[in-house]
């Protein structure tokens, strides 16, 4: 494909499929190639005749090293001067993990401390705590493939699903800004599951959703929800932080009471729903986050399939190296070629 003449940089992609040129104009220098074994080159000396000095082979091999050596450098020139390059590429790799998707709250009750209980490890904010203990879960996966969605009011992908550690690691350093505005589950469970959509099911798949708070689901998400979560099997861990003033949704509702006025409760009863395995820990202070962590960090059930994406690589420094190499031969021998007859 052309672009625009008039841009700094001319591509065409129509060369291959795994290759192709920057630019496409200096390939019109490749004749000059055919010029060493048109032309002679050679100093002339005045002599009435050579006829009869014998045949020197090595003269006869250095003037065919000397065209070769003058054609290479053009033709090296010429190609590096187009830009040659590799096109990004995908190579399959095969390990044993999961594919994981983190959905993590960044509502304002996030920056909210644990249960009170004389704990000080309890007192910081449950969205550092979170942080930390996500931070040893995305080290210990080495062959797990992760992603990360936070949602507060909107949904945001902070990583998509991939084995690049260093980016979902970036990922929880960015929320160290705290968190605000209202806990919209539904959205951020919607995003995290859009990432298994069109994928084969190589491993086991898992939705790590940490959230300290629940949210009251209509009819039409709770069924959307569902179906998406059947679609893609995937499993659903919900590591409920527990705040101060937050409710357990272990508790059992007296007869008649109305579980809108729980909305931690009614989440955890409708995920119940879902059709798909689902593990819920309550984590009241930063030593259960991480036991839930690593419970979620046995999920090795399943060979994993993925593709590890290369960069696109540049080829001219090899035409540019082969260019050096035929001109120091031609600098060699210039310095064997004579300049005048010797007495």
């Amino acid at each position: 494909m052309w672009q625009a003449w008039g841009q700094s940089v001319i591509t065409w992609s129509g060369l291959g499929e795994s290759w192709g040129l920057t630019q496409v104009w200096p390939l019109l220098l490749l004749p000059l190639a055919v010029l060493p074994w048109c032309m002679r080159g050679q100093r002339q000396f005045k002599h009435p005749a050579l006829q009869g000095l014998p045949e020197d082979p090595l003269s006869v091999w250095l003037e065919r090293a000397w065209k070769i050596s003058l054609s290479t450098l053009l033709l090296a020139l010429a190609i590096a001067l187009s830009g040659p390059f590799l096109k990004s590429q995908s190579i399959e790799k095969i390990g044993r993990g999961a594919h994981v998707m983190i959905v993590l709250d960044r509502s304002a009750s996030m920056n909210e401390p644990f249960v009170n209980k004389g704990d000080a490890q309890a007192r910081q904010p449950k969205m550092q705590a979170a942080r930390e203990v996500l931070k040893s879960l995305v080290k210990q996966g080495h062959e797990d493939l992760m992603g990360m969605v936070t949602f507060s009011t909107s949904p945001i992908l902070a990583a998509p699903l991939g084995n690049d550690r260093a980016f979902v690691q970036a990922a929880l350093e960015a929320t160290e800004a705290g968190g605000m505005g209202f806990t919209a589950v539904a959205r951020g469970l919607g995003m995290a599951l859009d990432y298994f959509a069109d994928q084969p099911v190589t491993g086991a798949r898992a939705i790590v959703l940490v959230s300290d708070g629940g949210a009251h689901l209509d009819g039409k998400t709770q069924d959307m929800l569902r179906a998406m979560f059947m679609r893609q099997q995937a499993s659903l861990y919900w590591i409920y932080l527990r705040s101060e003033n937050g409710v357990t949704i272990k508790q059992s509702l007296a007869e008649g009471e109305n579980i809108d006025a729980y909305p931690e409760v009614a989440l955890h009863d409708y995920f119940q729903t879902l059709n798909v395995p689902y593990h819920v820990y309550e984590a009241e202070n930063p030593q259960a986050v991480m036991a839930a962590v690593r419970d979620i960090a046995k999920l090795k059930n399943k060979p994993t399939r993925y593709l590890e994406p290369i960069a696109r690589q540049d080829l001219s420094q090899y035409a540019y190296g082969l260019a050096w190499l035929a001109a120091l031969l031609l600098i060699a021998m210039v310095q064997l070629e004579l300049t005048r007859w010797q007495t």
